[in-house]
């Protein structure tokens, strides 16, 4: 990717976005859906698009010859040509020791679903989640628990929704965990967990760490070697990278170099869970030798524009800073949770959900509404002004039937209506759309008569 220009603000960067330049009635596009999946800009757009219009063809050296050749370089790096490759890209991104630690997925549930079949549990082992866990890091470890493998714990937050490190110590003292799998960063509240110290505490008490890096590596810096995580998992699509590309970063003495790794006596050694094409060095119709990481963990065709796509889209943010994009973010959060509060924080019928310090949320504001039909306010907001936002339930119905209770989505009462809303920003948001956003949101309320 070519160096960008890099402006005073990154608003100004909202030009490499081509779909902010649409209109729609006579309005632009206010998109505050980030945390569910970020826009691209034209350089990731642009090296989707030349893969498949100059060199579409395998890669992963099946085959050799000049279009196979160009994809491999694009992915593994050519050093005689001067191309770092994507995997590099990724692996300096996070701070990695070695490219070899880093395997192309499909995205983080497919990463984390790696692991849960992979890690070589015995029973008797137990996973402990935090109490905010998307899907995607609670189904995988409840079907091995339904199998009978291993037993789920989970954490209870603080009363004001922060990691509760007393507790979390005194789990660990109390059960036999094997593994802590959590969200770095909440994708509800936006609120992240010391890893540092869970890390430290957890590899103190014998178990391994995955985190949940979906919300936190496209926001803030990671240092995968600093924290000493074991692994780590994540996706481009939330951070200006193609769909249907993400990351398991796994220490490399986790990942396995002899020829075959599937043996119950091997410690904490990760298997792979899909075997085929381009994992293996040799095969008979006895036995198989595997290849070392990654491609043991890559089973046939890769996404070879989606994973090229990947390393302009970190090379993107690099250039840009993932300090100013943080900040950026805190500065928009802040203006929203103090404009929100400001108009109806004296109601009590508007909530913020998670720490009521908006630098303690990093990109995500998620509100509650419990007012008779609070249901239909996102639909609105797209309607009237183009302003696009999340409701429901985000993936985390298990927080919130905690909560409010099994059904609370269908309440007898209308006192007991109640909806959650979600807006998450990025780095081409603005301070200008955050205001539209509050205009909007108060002329909805006045048309339901909620003020």
């Amino acid at each position: 990717m070519k160096p960008l220009k890099i402006y005073a603000t990154l608003e100004e960067h909202r030009t490499d976005f081509p779909a902010l330049s649409q209109s729609r009635n006579g309005k632009p596009p206010v998109y505050l859906d980030n945390a569910c999946t970020t826009l691209t800009p034209q350089p990731v757009i642009d090296s989707i698009t030349e893969y498949y219009s100059s060199y579409p063809a395998c890669g992963g050296r099946r085959s050799h010859h000049w279009f196979a050749d160009e994809v491999t370089s694009r992915i593994e790096g050519d050093a005689g040509a001067g191309i770092a490759g994507s995997r590099r890209r990724v692996a300096d991104f996070i701070h990695a020791a070695s490219d070899k630690e880093i395997i192309f997925t499909s995205n983080t549930t497919q990463a984390i679903n790696l692991v849960a079949l992979g890690f070589n549990f015995r029973p008797g082992d137990v996973v402990l989640l935090g109490d905010k866990e998307h899907n995607s890091n609670l189904l995988p470890w409840l079907r091995l628990q339904k199998s009978g493998l291993i037993s789920v714990l989970s954490m209870d937050s603080t009363l004001d929704e922060c990691f509760d490190l007393a507790a979390y110590e005194q789990k660990l003292k109390e059960n036999r965990i094997r593994l802590v799998s959590m969200a770095y960063t909440s994708n509800m509240t936006g609120y992240s967990i010391p890893a540092d110290a869970v890390i430290r505490l957890a590899h103190q008490y014998g178990a391994r760490v995955l985190l949940d890096g979906a919300q936190r590596v496209p926001h803030q810096s990671v240092d995968v070697q600093a924290l000493d995580v074991d692994f780590l998992a994540f996706s481009l699509h939330k951070m200006c990278g193609p769909r249907g590309v993400g990351i398991l970063y796994a220490k490399a003495d986790l990942l396995g170099q002899g020829p075959q790794e599937e043996s119950p006596t091997i410690g904490d050694i990760l298997e792979p869970a899909i075997l085929g094409g381009g994992t293996v060095s040799d095969t008979s119709y006895g036995t198989y030798n595997l290849l070392t990481a990654p491609e043991r963990f890559e089973a046939g065709i890769q996404n070879y524009s989606g994973q090229i796509g990947a390393g302009t889209a970190v090379e993107y943010l690099q250039q840009l800073g993932m300090e100013r994009i943080g900040a950026h973010e805190t500065k928009l959060n802040q203006f929203l949770t103090d404009g929100l509060l400001n108009r109806y924080g004296e109601e009590g019928w508007l909530k913020i959900l998670g720490p009521q310090d908006a630098s303690q949320r990093a990109g995500i504001l998620t509100f509650e509404v419990k007012r008779p039909n609070a249901v239909g306010i996102a639909d609105e907001l797209s309607r009237k002004s183009n302003i696009m936002i999340r409701d429901g339930v985000f993936c985390v119905h298990s927080y919130f039937n905690r909560r409010y209770g099994q059904g609370w989505l269908r309440p007898k009462s209308f006192r007991d209506h109640r909806m959650i809303y979600r807006v998450s920003f990025y780095l081409y948001n603005t301070i200008e759309e955050c205001s539209v956003f509050l205009e909007s949101l108060d002329e909805i309320f006045q048309e339901r008569c909620y003020i």
